[in-house]
C-alpha cells in the first residue's frame, strides 16, 4: 500500500512533468521533422513516420525501466544492503526517475494508436 503513495507522490514532482514534456515533444517531433526532410528531398522514398513513433515508444519504456532500477541497485553496491527492503526516499526517488520515462512513452503511444487508427480509417497517413 505504501508503494502506491510514493508513486503517486513522485507525481508531485516538477522535474518529473517537465521532463516528460520535453521527451515527449522529442518523441513526437523527431519523426515529423525526418518526415518535412525527406519530403523536401527529390526522389526520397516515402518515410512511414508512426513506426519511429512506436520505436520511441519502446525505448521510452526500456529506458525508464533501467534508468530507476539502476539507481535501486547503485544504493545496494554501496550500502551492501543485499536482501533489505529498499528505504522509501531511495524508492521515492527512484520513482522519480521512472516516471518521466514511462509518461512521454504513454504519450508518444497515444501518437502511435491515433495515427495508425487514421491510417485504419482513411488508408492513408496524417500529413503524408
Amino acid at each position: 500500500m505504501l508503494y502506491s503513495y510514493l508513486m503517486k507522490n513522485a507525481l508531485k514532482n516538477f522535474k518529473v512533468w517537465l521532463f516528460t514534456i520535453i521527451m515527449s515533444v522529442v518523441g513526437v517531433g523527431i519523426p515529423f521533422l525526418i518526415l518535412v526532410i525527406t519530403l523536401n528531398v527529390p526522389d526520397a522514398p516515402i518515410f512511414y513516420y508512426p513506426a519511429l513513433h512506436g520505436a520511441f515508444a519502446a525505448i521510452y519504456l526500456l529506458v525508464g525501466f533501467i534508468w530507476g532500477d539502476l539507481y535501486v541497485a547503485n544504493w545496494r553496491r554501496k550500502t551492501k544492503k543485499w536482501d533489505d527492503k529498499i528505504p522509501d526516499e531511495i524508492r521515492e526517488k527512484a520513482w522519480i526517475r521512472h516516471w518521466p520515462f514511462y509518461l512521454a512513452a504513454a504519450t508518444v503511444f497515444l501518437v502511435f494508436i491515433s495515427f495508425e487508427i487514421v491510417f485504419w480509417i482513411t488508408g492513408s497517413y496524417p500529413l503524408l
